[in-house]
């Protein structure tokens, strides 16, 4: 409280507390002895008058959070909480009322199926009801008189937040007989739940910030912030020239919910009402990761973090003490995979990986998609979703192989910013060290102006591989085997776009002033009809190779890297994007997270398709039997790209 009171104002109040508290003595109520105490002792040895101003208004000494939920006359009859999850609500619902520090805010997070929304449910009701054992709420908190206290309820879309927020929760207090006697509500709204008498009100809101205009926003539940939208160059946010910003809702929202309760709730007296942030794990540094992570590295008070995993809080396995076996949870280098009995640290994996138990009831779950059992079953955040390329190690093994066969980056710095550092420069001693310079190379950019990177990628094909497609026939394939020597990005922005005339002059010093032989020069189509037809005149073939309209390109390349025929040049933003790709089926397309990219993914996968469909490539690929025999294997488009079938013998 702000307000400044006089000494004689301080003495009435010391005098008038202690009186409150002999008389919860003389009435032998534990509860109300507890309560009067902590507010005397605040007032007299503190000179804090604030909690005894709170209780003075009470209507009724509030009960604790456990017998909330277990008295018949609450939820007792209505809910069922997991054990393991007593201790969590206990935490986040602190006794307030005899000095227990307040927490304002409660992340929940983890797996899914672990009682989050529960829990925020029951706390919100909670947080309801202490403030409905206030005479007048209003006047505690300094607000106006008939100013409405909103608990807010947001989720991912209005629907679910009526069917899996609201309309549970309003059973809820419906069903309590409390409600029932003491908490008159206005039943002809179905809309929103107001308690008649205090002004205090549950809405249910749409996800954006003019929901909370004006509002005062004591609580409430902000659900499945991690599947909120985020999106690039949004109009909702100032960008340059227009351009727009990133959008990411769940942190609009948040932000915009808490200083709206920390400017009118939080204060020295009882502190009452919770914002619960609750989600699944979706992806790596997702809205609630990273709010978590900021609590944990900054200790920040009064907020309480909790993850949980499905076997944690289940009482079946909780109870039913199963054996167990190993996961190992992937990274960037790693997939996550079953660990075989046999497997030890430090020699079949990293000393330093995660490795979790988990009840053998998982097996199947976590045999069928690793991935997204770590997702949903432990509540391990991921790279991506539905990973395209499963195989990360495949990823490392070919950046590993590039090292061992002396690939460098042709330029001096393969990432850079065009604002700030300009065009890449190319680096005359890896260039003039080249001595194949007449093998044909295929360049794919994918172009920018503005906005995302642009990418970058050569690629040659110095030679064949056999490999055995069909072990019961003896069918063997001789397939190209693909060096990605350069991977580069560059980043432009709306003051320093990018001049394709002159990325496409840049490019082509390689062949007018450096002597290499540009086979081909493709595009992903963003505005390269001029450039196709300009390369053309001076004899260079050009075409689109699109890896947005078709995800032949990256079938392509993902079966070069299974099959050990694709060796890289290091480019750590090649390596993660590549190992951050996933499917969208829904849009049948190979697409990165948000917030993640794939410039230089797709240009590596355009040089590499680019090289698998010419046909001076195409001529070379041949299929014989293991005796010899020729045959003609109508091959999948995806393997290599629509070509005819030339067979000889494998040397």
């Amino acid at each position: 409280m702000t307000e400044q009171f006089s000494q004689a104002t301080l003495d009435a109040i010391k005098r008038a507390a202690g009186v409150l508290h002999r008389c919860a003595l003389r009435r032998d109520n534990k509860r109300a002895h507890a309560i009067t105490a902590f507010a005397a002792e605040q007032a007299e040895v503190q000179n804090n008058p604030a909690p005894y101003q709170a209780i003075s208004d009470l209507r009724e000494y509030p009960a604790t959070i456990d017998e909330f939920v277990e008295s018949e006359e609450f939820l007792g009859n209505l809910v069922t909480v997991w054990p393991a999850l007593r201790e969590d609500l206990r935490r986040i619902n602190p006794d307030v009322f005899v000095g227990e520090a307040p927490v304002h805010e409660a992340l929940l997070g983890g797996a899914t199926g672990t009682g989050k929304t529960t829990l925020a449910q029951i706390t919100t009701l909670y947080q309801l009801y202490l403030c409905a054992c206030l005479k007048d709420p209003q006047r505690v908190f300094g607000l106006a008189p008939n100013t409405p206290i909103i608990f807010m309820l947001m989720s991912v879309n209005s629907q679910v937040t009526k069917d899996v927020l609201y309309q549970p929760l309003r059973k809820l207090f419906e069903g309590m007989p409390y409600a029932q006697r003491g908490l008159p509500w206005i039943r002809r709204k179905s809309r929103t739940l107001e308690l008649e008498e205090r002004n205090l009100c549950i809405v249910p809101a749409t996800a954006n910030v003019q929901a909370m205009l004006g509002q005062a926003v004591i609580g409430g539940i902000l659900d499945e912030v991690n599947f909120m939208d985020v999106i690039e160059r949004s109009k909702r946010v100032a960008g340059h020239r227009g351009a727009g910003g990133l959008y990411d809702q769940a942190s609009e929202l948040y932000e915009t919910l808490s200083r709206r309760r920390k400017s009118r709730f939080i204060t020295n007296g009882i502190s009452i009402g919770m914002l619960c942030v609750i989600s699944s794990t979706r992806y790596k540094d997702d809205f609630l990761d990273r709010r978590m992570r900021e609590v944990e590295e900054h200790g920040q008070q009064n907020v309480v973090v909790i993850r949980r995993k499905q076997y944690e809080v289940k009482p079946n396995f909780l109870e039913g003490n199963y054996p167990t076996f190993r996961v190992l949870v992937g990274t960037d280098y790693e997939s996550t995979r079953i660990l075989e009995d046999h497997e030890k640290s430090g020699e079949h994996y990293p000393t330093n990986a995660t490795v979790e138990n988990v009840p053998e009831p998982y097996r199947i779950e976590f045999q069928k998609d690793p991935e997204n059992a770590l997702r949903d079953v432990i509540g391990i955040a991921t790279d991506s979703i539905s990973p395209f390329i499963s195989q990360r190690h495949k990823i490392v093994d070919a950046i590993t192989a590039g090292e061992e066969a002396g690939l460098r980056q042709w330029v001096d710095n393969p990432d850079v910013d065009l604002r700030t550092q300009g065009m890449p420069q190319w680096n005359d001693e890896v260039l003039g060290s080249i001595k194949d310079k007449n093998t044909p190379r295929w360049v794919h950019v994918d172009l920018s102006l503005v906005k995302d990177r642009c990418g970058i990628a050569i690629v040659k094909v110095p030679g064949f591989i056999n490999k055995i497609t069909d072990a019961a026939s003896g069918t063997v394939e001789s397939l190209p085997h693909y060096h990605v020597e350069v991977a580069i990005s560059i980043q432009p922005d709306p003051m320093h776009p990018i001049d394709i005339p002159d990325l496409r002059r840049w490019v082509m010093q390689l062949a007018t002033f450096y002597g290499l032989n540009i086979h081909e020069f493709t595009f992903d189509g963003f505005q390269s009809k001029e450039s196709q037809t300009q390369l053309r005149k001076v004899g260079i073939r050009s075409r689109e190779i699109s890896t947005d309209r078709t995800t032949e390109p990256y079938h392509v390349l993902r079966r070069a890297l299974y099959d050990d025929r694709l060796i890289m040049v290091n480019s750590e933003i090649a390596r993660v994007e590549l190992s951050q790709l996933e499917r969208n089926s829904e849009k049948n397309k190979i697409d990165h997270p948000p917030k993640g990219s794939k410039d230089v993914a797709d240009a590596i996968a355009g040089a590499v398709y680019a090289a698998s469909t010419s046909r001076r490539i195409r001529s070379q690929v041949s299929t014989v039997r293991e005796d010899g025999t020729r045959i003609n294997v109508r091959r999948n488009p995806r393997d290599m790209g629509p070509r005819p079938v030339i067979t000889e013998r494998p040397q």
